[in-house]
């Protein structure tokens, strides 16, 4: 089988070039291993600060912005587009927070360090990972790999930094050729940071995971495993008046991977995963207890998630020339909802959980491959996804009352289409695709259901129209001995945008209309590794995304700024020192109360721009130990997509969520 923009072949000659060097370099800019698609692996050390959650990892990669509330549990961004745009999966399953104001991002449950790989697909360029994927796909994954005689392999991971940020992460794996254990746990915790003006941020957390997985590995294309996984922690939060106090996780999975001979069929793929997020919200736990007009007792309130599903995909070698993969895949999901308005005297804890929301999933997909000759590929997917949503709140909150919700019981039905097509072409050293995809978007519990949205002309958003995104995609890379070049476009044209708008009609400050526009996005990333000398290496990455409302003739809200990274490195055998240059443009398209699920326009912002600096040392063989000065001139600046500031007793008042000032910071990755 012809191999798709050399993907593999570069991942295979970056693997071997890291087993022959001794030496962890330090991930600065993540590089794309081709216009479409980037792996890279998450224990490598990282600048700035060593990530503590997947939106943290993600930040590292040209693209990405993070809409941040404080130090944890930020929300990504890519391209522009945040939340459900943004397909987030974990082993093959799916991951969904329980809170309706996003304090718990499908990402805030991701340790990075426990993970053996995360791959980033942009664009709607696959259909084999569910439907929605209008801004990217991400894939965290852990290998499932034979072991080939029996041992013991694993990492061990610490971190200590600024604001007593403490963490440690392990993963060990251990067996025979016929079966493994595999486990792994971290846990990790800091205090409040303070920003380039020594403004003390309401941002501490704690959090600890821990994964189990056995396996039985019969051969090396045959292999069952089972795995199961607790997490929980606590977050602090500068943008609200409540903290996240409860994270509880629980993860469940069995996966077959087997190689068969049915006709055409030379392999199956089949999983079932379970998820059960616990989350509670309070005012009390991670803050001193302040009555204001909203909150006149300690407040809790608690949400919990239970999404399951199932996928079976097959594939197929019909001739020398086309390759199919396809199969089906199921989802349910159900949220519940409880909330205490006096915790004193009436524990949420002891209270009824009452289900407000169901929906279910069945996706038929299917990918095909065309060889057209040793370097041309034609690569097309389809896939057919028929929804259903339940709304069974009785009563929703309007302006601080309840009143009967006139969506209660019902029941909606969609059936969602989405595909894509694309051509690729390779050389001896230069690739480069150019692809059509259209995929469709069923609202989101957040634009549906939570955190009291409404609709234009009712009180219940329930019946948000499907989005629906055409997209135009570009890509070009060129590597020789000397430099590296990566470049992909993109033109996004969007009808029935889910919009969040807080500034609509009169209903500003009490409720959140949700309602559908149409929309367009451009923009670009870009990456550039030159190699000046034997010892010296410079890089560059930049990226810009352009959105207009088509429908209100304004921009379109929640875009980032240009942005651009510089990198200088000088490396010998063992030890390697390095600079960060991170610069953004101001932006000043915005359109303040409009945005997304996860946040909305503040004001236009001005630019900033920060130096880091970085060094590393391998100790031993294994063992590398890193560390890092992030912001060295203690520069006072806030991301354009930060969230404003909110009053947290015993803390200064703060108009919009800072970033950390100068920041030192440890690592030591060992691998044995």
């Amino acid at each position: 089988m012809k191999i798709t923009l050399l993907s593999v072949a570069l991942l295979s000659a970056l693997q071997c070039m890291a087993d022959e060097d001794e030496l962890e370099h330090i991930v600065v800019i993540a590089p794309m291993q081709s216009p479409l698609l980037l792996q890279t692996d998450p224990k490598l050390p990282r600048q700035p600060l060593p990530a503590q959650d997947g939106a943290d990892l993600l930040s590292s990669i040209t693209g990405f912005s993070l809409i941040k509330k404080g130090a944890a549990s930020s929300d990504p961004v890519f391209r522009g587009m945040a939340g459900s745009r943004l397909n987030i999966i974990t082993d093959g399953g799916l991951t969904l927070g329980g809170c309706g104001s996003r304090m718990d991002p499908p990402t805030a449950y991701i340790t990075p360090q426990t993970y053996d790989t995360l791959t980033v697909i942009k664009g709607p360029q696959t259909v084999l990972y569910g439907s929605g994927n209008s801004a990217a796909t991400v894939i965290f994954e852990r290998d499932q790999q034979r072991l080939q005689k029996p041992q013991l392999q694993g990492f061990a991971n610490a971190v200590v930094a600024s604001a007593e940020r403490r963490s440690i992460n392990v993963d060990i794996k251990a067996g025979t050729p016929d079966y493994y254990f595999r486990v792994a746990g971290s846990h990790s915790r800091a205090g409040d940071y303070q920003d380039g003006n020594n403004t003390t941020i309401h941002s501490n957390y704690k959090r600890w995971n821990g994964d189990m997985e056995l396996a039985y590995t019969p051969s090396d294309d045959n292999i069952i495993s089972l795995t199961y996984g607790r997490s929980d922690g606590e977050v602090a939060y500068a943008d609200r008046m409540m903290d996240g106090s409860l994270f509880d996780r629980t993860h469940g999975a069995i996966r077959a991977q087997w190689a068969l001979s049915i006709g055409v069929i030379n392999h199956l793929d089949a999983q079932w995963y379970y998820n059960d997020v616990d989350h509670i919200m309070d005012n009390h736990s991670l803050r001193q207890f302040k009555p204001n007009m909203m909150m006149k007792l300690p407040t809790s309130a608690n949400p919990d998630r239970r999404s399951q599903g199932g996928k079976i995909v097959f594939d197929a070698q019909l001739n020398t020339s086309n390759t199919l993969k396809f199969g089906l895949d199921h989802l349910q999901d159900r949220h519940r909802n409880r909330s205490s308005m006096n915790q004193l005297n009436n524990p949420v804890q002891l209270m009824p959980r009452k289900t407000d929301g169901e929906f279910k999933k069945l996706g038929l997909f299917g990918e095909h491959e065309l060889s057209l000759g040793e370097h041309q590929q034609i690569i097309s997917g389809l896939r057919i996804d028929r929804w259903q949503a339940k709304d069974l709140r009785q009563q929703i909150t309007m302006m601080m009352k309840k009143a009967p919700n006139p969506t209660a019981n019902t029941t909606r039905k969609d059936t969602l289409w989405s595909g894509f097509t694309r051509y690729a072409q390779q050389s001896e050293n230069r690739s480069y695709f150019i692809g059509f995809g259209h995929t469709e978007r069923f609202p989101d519990y957040w634009e549906l259901l939570g955190g009291n949205r409404m609709a234009i002309n009712s009180s219940s958003a329930f019946n948000t129209n499907v989005e629906k995104t055409n997209q135009l995609d570009f890509g070009i890379q060129h590597a020789s001995t000397q430099w590296q070049s990566n470049v992909s476009l993109f033109y996004n044209r969007i009808s029935d945008f889910i919009l969040t708008d807080n500034a609509y009609g009169q209903v500003a400050m009490q409720r959140k209309v949700t309602r559908n526009i149409d929309a367009e996005t451009l923009g670009f990333e870009a990456d550039i590794n030159y190699h000046l000398t034997k010892y010296w290496q410079a890089a560059a990455s930049f990226s810009y995304v352009r959105g207009s409302n088509l429908t209100d003739h304004i921009a379109l809200a929640q875009q980032p700024p240009l942005q651009m990274r510089v990198t200088l490195d000088y490396e010998q055998k063992t030890w390697r020192v390095g600079m960060l240059w991170h610069v953004a443009a101001a932006q000043h398209r915005v359109a303040p109360a409009q945005g997304n699920i996860a946040g909305q326009d503040i004001t236009p912002t001005s630019g900033y721009g920060t130096l880091s600096l970085n060094a590393q040392y391998n100790l031993s063989k294994g063992v590398d130990w890193s560390m890092g000065v992030d912001n060295l001139f203690d520069k006072i600046y806030a991301q354009h997509l930060s969230k404003s500031g909110s009053a947290v007793s015993g803390y200064q008042q703060i108009d919009k969520v800072n970033e950390a000032g100068l920041t030192l910071w440890s690592n030591i990755n060992w691998r044995f």
